[in-house]
């Protein structure tokens, strides 16, 4: 059963300015995600990089209606990719469909939430 629906769009352009800012990284991603950024050479692909993952965690928190809020935090959820780098995360007992795009400008995330059915046992 659909849960929620998320998406998010941001400037890419704004992102550059918290490449190397340290408090915002650690307020914003989890460590994994900056180990990931860190690997990155080019400082277009980082600002690309900070900005999808920030769509991410805005789409999930409007799929779920709560906002940022003390019942969902952005270092809630990280992305991971799969073996074809197709993007996931994973969240409590969510089903999670996700797609991530950009452009020069932007990036954008969108986030099908589904609620997992109770299998319930029959015998």
């Amino acid at each position: 059963m659909i849960y929620g629906i998320g998406c998010d769009i941001e400037d890419i352009e704004r992102f550059y300015s918290y490449i190397n800012k340290e408090n915002y990284l650690n307020k914003i991603y989890t460590q994994n995600e900056i180990l990931e950024l860190n690997t990155i050479k080019n400082e277009r692909k980082k600002a690309e990089f900070l900005a999808s993952r920030y769509a991410v965690k805005e789409a999930m928190s409007k799929a779920l209606g709560v906002g940022i809020s003390g019942e969902f935090s952005f270092k809630d959820i990280e992305v991971y990719k799969d073996e074809l780098g197709k993007p996931y995360i994973i969240y409590k007992d969510f089903i999670t469909h996700i797609t991530i795009s950009h452009t020069k400008t932007t990036a954008v995330a969108f986030i099908i939430l589904e609620k997992r059915e109770k299998n319930y046992d029959t015998r």
